[in-house]
């Protein structure tokens, strides 16, 4: 839960006019050195199972992601290794039942380049015609409206309605998932009773570089 608390990673309150949940990313802001990539992927995956038991049309509707990367450096990718990343991307990809309709990044500055090199290196074609880069909140307002926003990302003259301080909604996510059905499950599902023993996986064909060796288009 210290994870959780951090609220570098929440979902909106409100969803999108198609239905689908939002949900904020910010990797870049972590500062404690207890945290690494297998919190962000363990508290995604109990994210979306949380959204699963309280909406059974969240999978129908789909999921809108959207990755701050401000402050994201070259050194948060070389945080985790290539065969990391290959496994992330499959969970992500093919064995969670949440559908990801959209990929929003901002602010990604000069890493654009090596963020499309390992989003080419990693994400299924469909996902690739997904990915959308904003430099700039008002373009991001364009696909999400103002009003879904926390009210760290609204202009300080704005006076509509929002989604509230980010404390509010890391700490309403906490709630939720403290929820004894929601949290036994989540608990079960994330723990390190289950686990795959990579050394017996066919290896594939997939290329096989490091961040540190990468070389982008």
């Amino acid at each position: 839960m210290a994870y959780v608390e951090t609220g570098n990673m929440v979902p909106f309150p409100q969803k999108d006019k198609d239905g689908r949940q939002i949900v904020l990313i910010r990797t870049a802001d972590i500062k404690d050195k207890r945290f690494n990539a297998v919190n962000d992927v363990r508290t995604y995956l109990g994210l979306s199972e949380m959204l699963r038991e309280e909406d059974e049309n969240f999978v129908v509707h789909g999921t809108v992601l959207v990755f701050d990367l401000t402050g994201f450096t070259l050194k948060h990718l070389q945080q985790t290794t290539n065969d990391e990343n290959k496994i992330s991307s499959k969970i992500y990809q093919d064995c969670n039942p949440e559908r990801v309709k959209a990929f929003h990044f901002y602010n990604a500055g000069t890493l654009f380049e090596v963020l499309m090199g390992f989003a080419k290196t990693f994400f299924k074609k469909k996902n690739l015609e997904r990915i959308h880069v904003h430099d700039s909140m008002e373009s991001l307002y364009k696909a999400i409206p103002m009003e879904l926003w926390p009210t760290e990302y609204l202009p300080d003259d704005y006076k509509g309605p929002s989604a509230g301080s980010m404390a509010r909604i890391a700490a309403d996510m906490k709630k939720r998932l403290m929820d004894p059905g929601v949290r036994a499950k989540v608990m079960t599902l994330s723990s390190d009773r289950y686990r795959v023993d990579e050394s017996k996986r066919p290896r594939d064909n997939a290329p096989n570089e490091s961040f540190r060796k990468l070389n982008v288009d």
